[in-house]
């Protein structure tokens, strides 16, 4: 495994972290749970393998995923060289939202689930310029942070964003933030400047989506067809250009199955793409621009709709036929929503969605793209 200096922190981590958002899990009755003993499987190979940096949230697996890290970690022998990333994650509750004191009562709870004095990092969680500061005018949380860093409880302070490149560099300016966690593959380059800023200005660069919510788990037309890229597959074609930036730290996936880590951790050790590879893989891309205006990382905050349309599938199928050439599959899958009541065609345009979206998509006219596509291909 190859370590890097996370920007001015001060810690050396990993280049392949860990996420603890796809910890594998299991049915009990009507609710999913985190399969424990699959998933302490899973993060102990990991750390075998020489993974030193997980980043963790508070909903993640159903609020499960931050009780297992911390009971894996319990088991390994050397869990004080581990670096744990944790989140104050913007809840949903109405009034509750409006309370002072609402980080500071998230972080001990935190603290006390993953059985720790103190958090590495933490995290104001999927935070743009104008929803950060919104919510600090309710709940105060801005100076909550800074007290908890001021008391120990943590050592640094960083954020991980859905926002445009612009307010990423804004919220870099702040000055009081030493870490981000932020998209980026060579699908999405949207952030790949602001990258470089943080960069300059020590931050470390933590990548979430290196692989694009799963899409470039396969080849896209015209990559596939390259002949003297050194990557051996399309998962791992996707890692190594992500810590070739020359900005970005470490490259996050989440993992679920030991395979995957093993397969993960195999691509990382072969380390980054060379330059020419990054030029031609950027130039290939650069002539499907128009992919951007559906680029959906599949984050689930759109759902669920009024309407029973599967917002996050019916898009991905839609890059499937449109981007990957994977027609056959994306047609017998689209047709499984049709079945379910879940196609794009039940939209309403009701624009519940349009305020949900992190990515800021016009989902509802995305949709209608959606429908017309599948509608023609089925003729």
């Amino acid at each position: 495994m190859d370590y890097v200096q996370l920007g001015n922190t001060g810690y050396r981590v990993s280049r392949l972290g860990l996420g603890a958002m796809r910890l594998p899990m299991i049915e009990i009755g009507d609710t999913s749970y985190v399969d424990i003993e699959r998933a302490t499987e899973v993060i102990h190979r990991a750390l075998e393998l020489g993974i030193n940096y997980i980043d963790t949230g508070f909903l993640y697996c159903n609020e499960e995923a931050e009780l297992v890290v911390a009971s894996a970690l319990e088991q390994w022998p050397e869990r004080d060289k581990v670096v744990v990333t944790a989140k104050c994650t913007k809840l949903r509750l109405g009034n509750d939202m409006e309370q002072k004191g609402y980080l500071r009562r998230m972080l001990e709870h935190q603290l006390w689930k993953l059985r720790r004095d103190y958090f590495d990092f933490y995290l104001f969680h999927g935070i743009g310029w104008d929803n950060w500061h919104d919510i600090d005018r309710r709940t105060g949380w801005i100076k909550d942070m800074l007290q908890a860093k001021d008391e120990g409880l943590v050592k640094h302070i960083g954020f991980s964003f859905h926002d445009t490149p612009e307010n990423m560099i804004r919220l870099i300016d702040e000055g009081i933030f030493e870490l981000v966690t932020c998209q980026y593959n060579y699908l999405d380059r949207a952030n790949e400047e602001a990258i470089h800023y943080a960069h300059e200005k020590g931050l470390g660069v933590v990548i979430m989506g290196p692989v694009g919510g799963g899409r470039l788990s396969v080849f896209p037309k015209g990559i596939r067809d390259l002949k003297n890229l050194s990557a051996s597959g399309a998962a791992e074609l996707a890692l190594r250009f992500v810590i070739s930036h020359p900005g970005v730290h470490v490259a996050l996936s989440g993992m679920s199955t030991v395979e995957m880590v093993e397969e993960n951790c195999q691509a990382i050790s072969k380390g980054p793409l060379s330059e020419e590879e990054r030029r031609t893989i950027t130039a290939m891309m650069e002539q499907n621009k128009k992919l951007a205006d559906l680029y959906c990382t599949g984050c689930q905050y759109c759902m669920p709709c009024p309407n029973n349309v599967n917002i996050p599938r019916a898009f991905e199928l839609y890059n499937y036929y449109k981007v990957y050439g994977l027609e056959e599959y994306a047609i017998t899958q689209y047709k499984e929503l049709i079945k379910r009541g879940n196609d794009a065609s039940q939209c309403v345009e009701c624009g519940v969605c349009l305020e949900r979206c992190p990515q800021h998509i016009d989902i509802p006219r995305q949709l209608k793209e959606v429908a017309a596509l599948f509608s023609q291909v089925e003729e």
